[in-house]
């Protein structure tokens, strides 16, 4: 939206017009018919926000045989992330709705998701992917005694088996699947034993490299690249030409690599994951992991 557009939502907040909660909805506040009379009589709008009336979450946030449903957010650099659980016809269900952090996200995720390695995709509007909720812990959410050397191996081939697969599909990943610095993980780990990765918003899709690499691509390559930040120590935020230059002079060194070359990346943020995981869990567990991410990459070349 532009100023302009979020000034005149403010304003009609401010002197009553418009309820703040139906901040996102107010251009539908003057199509002249009885939407914007049932949208203000509509009480679940004020707990489910606008996440309830997306295709995939209506039935259980509207639905009459949906039951114990409940909202939460969550969310760091990507913006809010809606969460919607409960039990709809006896099943339990959950629903993440989130914003998009690139323009080929959805495309990206919805492969995972065919290939069983990342969420299921469902039905969404513009600008956000709706997908289903995994239950399991993260990676490092483990207890030291559950990161056994047989369970940590098990979790790296299923990674390493997972990023093959990727790849054969002509995806990057491009993030830190095992652990960042903060201690986070991109890594569910399931009730059977294999895994899920979530989040591919820096995620590239190399079907038709180098003709479809686009500024977004290089951006997204960039910023998990050493170089990036240390560039970011060295200018200003709001330097805005200076990252424009050093994404485009980027996004000229990936066109000269391969796609294999560029996939590589996948395998060394993964060992600095696992460099993370030794200082967690200790080194028997980190080379357990790194044998495991082998042994999945070996066997799935």
């Amino acid at each position: 939206m532009t100023d302009d557009e979020i000034g005149e939502r403010d304003a009609a907040v401010r002197d009553g017009r418009c309820p703040e909660r139906l901040w996102p909805l107010w251009p539908l506040a003057n199509r002249g018919d009885d939407l914007w009379g049932l949208l203000i009589e509509d009480e679940r709008i004020d707990r489910f926000s606008v996440y309830g009336l997306f295709p995939a979450s209506y039935d259980l946030v509207y639905g009459d045989e949906a039951v114990d449903v409940s909202i939460q957010y969550d969310g760091r650099t990507r913006g809010r992330v809606a969460i919607i659980g409960g039990s709809l016809r006896g099943d339990a269900t959950g629903i993440v709705v989130k914003p998009c952090q690139s323009p080929g996200e959805a495309d990206i995720a919805q492969i995972a998701g065919d290939l069983q390695l990342g969420p299921s995709q469902f039905l969404s509007i513009e600008g956000f992917l709706t997908e289903e909720f995994v239950r399991g812990p993260f990676l490092t959410d483990l207890s030291a005694e559950d990161a056994s050397p047989e369970r940590m191996r098990n979790i790296g081939h299923a990674l390493g088996t997972a990023l093959s697969r990727l790849h054969a599909a002509g995806i990057c990943y491009n993030d830190a699947t095992v652990a960042d610095p903060d201690g986070r993980s991109h890594t569910i780990l399931l009730p059977d034993g294999g895994i899920r990765i979530i989040d591919f918003g820096v995620a590239l899709l190399l079907r038709d490299h180098p003709a479809n690499l686009t500024f977004h691509d290089a951006y997204n390559a960039a910023r998990t690249d050493p170089m990036f930040r240390l560039f970011r120590q060295m200018t200003s935020d709001a330097d805005s030409d200076a990252l424009g230059r050093f994404v485009s002079d980027y996004g000229r060194r990936l066109i000269r690599q391969s796609v294999e070359e560029i996939q590589s990346r996948d395998w060394r943020i993964a060992e600095e994951g696992a460099s993370i995981i030794a200082a967690m869990y200790g080194p028997l567990a980190a080379d357990a992991l790194r044998a495991g991410i082998l042994a999945g990459k070996s066997e799935n070349p």
